[in-house]
């Protein structure tokens, strides 16, 4: 009977072995599908072949409105709306880029919403121009992607929009990789707490910071309200002067995370 016993916790044992590593291999095949989807994306953002170039928009509309159009008129896979604001009144300039999960939705906005009305305006729709060689937002702006740092997890990002805050830039680099709790930092004037244009992105992983310097140097690379990033690597050590909107040290409110008093 014994020998039955110890017979059976042996196949037992096999069994819970052979679906742990079922469960594993399902895990990884997930994993590895999603670094997928995520890549396809990344691409799509950057691919004049998903984008058009509308002019004509509605100058008291919102983002919301926008997209609503297009969905209204069939072209309801809209992943990205780059439309550039007045940065005293935050209202739309009129003009801007828009791109598609697809490129049949992107051939039917071109084909037939072109000359459209939206509101008491009537659209223009067209593929944007392709960058000249050396002029795309990443060249003129001196953004060539350089050798990454030894594990270098963090990035500086310049001339962004001076009313972009920590969450706007942290929805525009969350496709590189995750962001540590905190990881967004705007440099800000001391008396009225203004951003001053430029910052500093930390990734939990240098593969994070990798994502974010390369995806800067290609067309549309990184956009907020119509403005290209600049982005390279940082090694410094981050200020404890940096301040948080409401004028808070960031160290005070963040530091904790870092492990710092």
């Amino acid at each position: 009977k014994g020998a039955e016993e110890e017979e059976g916790n042996e196949d037992e044992g096999q069994t819970k072995r052979k679906r742990k590593r079922k469960r594993k291999k399902k895990q990884l095949s997930d994993e590895a599908e999603t670094n997928e989807d995520d890549n396809q994306e990344k691409e799509k953002l950057t691919s004049i072949d998903h984008t058009i170039f509308v002019e004509g928009i509605p100058f008291d509309s919102r983002e919301d409105d926008v997209r609503g159009f297009f969905v209204d008129n069939g072209c309801d896979d809209v992943i990205q709306l780059r439309l550039p604001q007045w940065q005293d009144s935050g209202r739309l300039r009129g003009y801007g880029h828009i791109v598609f999960n697809t490129t049949a939705s992107r051939e039917k906005a071109i084909s037939e919403l072109n000359g459209k009305n939206m509101g008491r305006r009537y659209l223009s729709i067209k593929a944007p121009n392709p960058p000249r060689p050396g002029t795309s937002a990443g060249a003129i702006l001196g953004n060539k992607a350089r050798d990454q740092p030894e594990g270098c997890n963090k990035v500086f990002v310049k001339n962004l929009p001076y009313d972009a805050t920590e969450e706007d830039i942290q929805k525009a680099f969350v496709s590189c990789g995750k962001i540590i709790e905190g990881g967004v930092r705007l440099a800000r004037n001391y008396s009225n707490h203004q951003s001053k244009g430029f910052g500093y992105v930390e990734f939990k992983n240098p593969e994070g910071a990798y994502a974010a310097v390369n995806r800067a140097a290609k067309p549309f690379g990184v956009v907020l309200s119509g403005r290209p990033c600049f982005v390279d690597y940082d090694e410094k050590e981050m200020k404890g002067s940096f301040r948080t909107d409401g004028g808070k040290l960031w160290q005070k409110q963040h530091g904790n995370v870092h492990g710092e008093n």
